[in-house]
């Protein structure tokens, strides 16, 4: 769907999904892929989710990749295939990889070994697939516990992005990102572009990218839930952000010539990088020149308020979970310097330096 098409669309302003999400779900075959690594402590609880979907699926698949734990023994007692890598494949994107090729279902839906699904999950993902050009769907994203600093920053930052940002990305057809931790995706178009790609240490934008820039549809239905395991410490939650910031710097970098081409996806994917290097800089410059240093963070904090927590608040409403957002709120306030900090050292490292980061440091 056009920028222009999308606009003049009465559906896109009330927020409706397009007119073929409302003819019912598709009879698809499903795989669900897990890629895992050491993840004993979690794997039974994502295969048992998976296995509780309302839609039936015909494989669940873990891919284990040289797991030095239980992971592959707690697999096989699930009653699951387990499929075993000769080598650790140093992503999950090649781990993923290692069975994709063969698989031969309509749709393959990929989770991380620590996220768990929502009943209905699949189920809300699939009415998409009713149209031909829909590559992609993923989900809103609840972390499984709400607790540290760290957790309770990621959730309001959830809540509130993919209740905004997303939906603002998903009613004008530019999805950046169809979410590595629960996303289903059409079997044959993604062996046509050639499954995940390991040149970025963010595999899931790489590949829907590329699918945009070849005209397929990405979308993000926001009841299909998931629940992955968010970092708990400042020592995960910013390996994870590092990750991620470079993960999007080198896809900057990559498809270029593709962004230049296709300027909607340009112009949203460059203000993503600006507006989160910029504010930063901005408020403080803004604190600094007023006299009053007390009165001008007051008046920073209520513009957030008014932009961020009452749309967040709102959702969290929705979502039935109020009190616990409402307990998150100051959290965001300290994560958020860490988000830009951790933006700054990858512009630092991935384009001025040169240093790729090109290592998969989960964190624990």
């Amino acid at each position: 769907m056009g920028l222009l098409e999308c606009f003049s669309n009465p559906r896109w302003w009330i927020g409706r999904p397009p007119k073929f999400v409302e003819q019912g779900i598709p009879k698809l075959s499903i795989a669900v892929v897990i890629p895992a690594y050491n993840e004993e402590a979690t794997i039974a609880d994502t295969i048992r989710s998976v296995q509780s979907q309302t839609v039936p699926v015909d494989r669940i698949i873990v891919v284990n990749d040289c797991s030095s734990d239980r992971t592959e023994e707690i697999a096989r007692e699930m009653g699951v295939s387990v499929v075993c890598t000769i080598k650790n494949q140093g992503t999950k994107a090649m781990a993923q990889n290692y069975v994709l090729a063969d698989l031969d279902t309509d749709l393959v839906v990929t989770i991380d070994a620590d996220t768990l699904l929502a009943p209905d999950a699949i189920e809300k993902v699939m009415p998409y697939f009713n149209e031909e050009k829909t590559f992609a769907v993923c989900g809103f994203v609840i972390p499984q516990k709400i607790e540290t600093i760290w957790e309770r920053g990621r959730h309001i930052e959830y809540v509130f992005g993919i209740t905004i940002l997303k939906a603002g990305q998903n009613n004008t057809g530019l999805i950046m990102v169809a979410s590595g931790c629960f996303t289903a995706f059409r079997m044959s178009v993604l062996k046509d572009l050639g499954l995940f790609n390991e040149r970025t240490m963010a595999e899931d934008m790489d590949l829907t990218w590329e699918a945009l820039f070849r005209g397929y549809e990405v979308y993000c239905e926001q009841d299909a839930i998931c629940y992955p395991m968010d970092p708990s410490t400042m020592n995960i939650y910013y390996k994870q952000l590092r990750r991620w910031y470079s993960g999007f710097l080198q896809n900057l970098k990559i498809h270029k010539k593709d962004l230049v081409r296709s300027w909607k996806y340009g112009l949203l994917f460059s203000y993503y990088l600006l507006e989160a290097a910029v504010y930063p800089i901005a408020a403080l410059v803004l604190i600094v020149m007023f006299i009053d240093f007390w009165k001008t963070i007051l008046m920073v904090l209520a513009v957030q308020g008014l932009l961020l927590i009452i749309p967040t608040l709102y959702k969290a409403w929705r979502l039935k979970l109020f009190w616990k957002t409402l307990a998150s709120v100051p959290a965001y306030y300290i994560t958020r310097p860490v988000n830009v900090a951790a933006l700054y050292v990858s512009i630092y490292k991935e384009w001025i330096l040169g240093e790729k980061l090109s290592v998969w440091d989960k964190g624990h």
